[in-house]
């Protein structure tokens, strides 16, 4: 079952981008460096291969340095050394909101994630797929995390591949796309609403302590009241040309669903895809389920970079023609309404070619 086809175009804009991505092992951790032009994510398999985020941020001089930041910067007791996972699984010893959540075959619950291996293929000079197998060390079930990355433009898609091979059914409860994590002084969470003819209305709001949900469950126009894109600006308020801020989205036209959870610790989860809301999928042994991608990237400069980075990359990868040229269209519907006859549309059509306008629509309503 693929849902990676259903991309809702949220941008109007373009993008390209790769990400160096570079394995480290050192003593029996092994890190995973993906680094696109200003920005890193390192993820970290220690020795008891729970595959954890130890740094999502700017790019640092050198790979090496990654290693050392979690002694470095290591923070008050973790009880559970799967806090920052870079996939939280149900049922073991998470304490916090779940990236995936099943029943297995035999109706057990519980559910613990290792790594495996990684692997990388390099689709272009811009672009790089990484790859990274994660399984649980009793069942025979496995996920795949994928993150796509181009480099020039700082943008990140992440999805995740869902399969097993146990002796019956899995139903699959939650099945998210992404699970990141950050670490800043305070976070601030620039949000939108909205309802026809005022659609995308922001709100900013600092971030406490809980999980903030951010979901519809419409089905069809699921972005009437709540769209799926979302900044988060990391120590303060974010600018135009200011401030660290994450700019994501989820490329689904469906139900979707973003947990945005502050933990004990202060550091920020955020868990992002298919809205689970009464939608349990019973996953048979070998089938697939692919998650939508869910679209991020970072910026050290302000909320316009950010923005700029995801039209960049829609233009490059997602909009037909994206960087061609359009036809310039004058639509009557806001001029007339259901008001109009020829000699009102005559007036609206006269020295419009001195403007610029190629093409005409007479719009009656629906």
């Amino acid at each position: 079952m693929n849902f990676k086809t259903l991309f809702c175009s949220l941008f109007n804009g373009s993008a390209t981008a790769l990400l160096l991505l570079s394995s480290q092992v050192n003593a029996q951790n092994v890190n995973i460096s993906i680094e696109t032009r200003n920005n890193a994510l390192v993820l970290q398999a220690d020795d008891k291969k729970n595959l954890n985020t130890i740094y999502f941020g700017k790019k640092l001089s050198s790979s090496a340095e990654y290693e050392m930041i979690p002694s470095q910067f290591k923070q008050s007791s973790e009880y559970t050394s799967v806090l920052n996972s870079a996939y939280t699984a149900s049922g073991s010893k998470s304490l916090l909101e779940p990236a995936v959540t099943v029943t297995h075959a035999d109706g057990n619950n519980s559910l613990d994630l290792r790594y495996v291996s990684h692997s990388v293929k390099k689709e272009s000079d811009d672009v790089s797929l990484l790859s990274i197998i994660l399984k649980d060390p009793v069942y025979d079930f496995q996920v795949t995390l994928y993150y796509k990355s181009y480099y020039k433009d700082d943008v990140v898609e992440q999805w995740s591949v869902i399969k097993h091979k146990e002796k019956g059914n899995v139903l699959l409860q939650k099945y998210a796309s992404a699970n990141l994590y950050l670490k800043a002084g305070s976070f601030w969470l620039n949000q939108y609403h909205g309802d026809w003819a005022k659609e995308m209305q922001p709100e900013e709001s600092k971030i406490t302590h809980g999980i903030k949900t951010l979901d519809t469950k419409l089905g069809t126009r699921a972005n009437l009241f709540q769209p799926s894109v979302f900044m988060i600006s990391m120590d303060k308020p974010a600018t135009e040309d200011e401030g660290t801020v994450l700019y994501g989205a989820l490329e689904y036209s469906g139900n979707f669903k973003t947990d945005i959870e502050l933990d004990y610790l202060n550091n920020l989860k955020i868990i992002s895809g298919i809205n689970n809301y009464a939608s349990p999928y019973s996953l048979k042994q070998n089938e697939e389920f692919v998650t939508p991608a869910f679209l991020y990237t970072l910026s050290s400069t302000g909320k316009g970079d950010a923005s700029r980075n995801m039209h960049n990359w829609a233009r490059k990868y997602k909009v037909l023609d994206g960087k061609g040229e359009r036809l310039t269209l004058l639509n009557n519907w806001e001029a007339t309404y259901f008001d109009f006859n020829e000699p009102k549309l005559f007036d609206l059509l006269k020295d419009t070619k001195k403007l610029g306008v190629d093409l005409f629509l007479l719009d009656d309503g629906w």
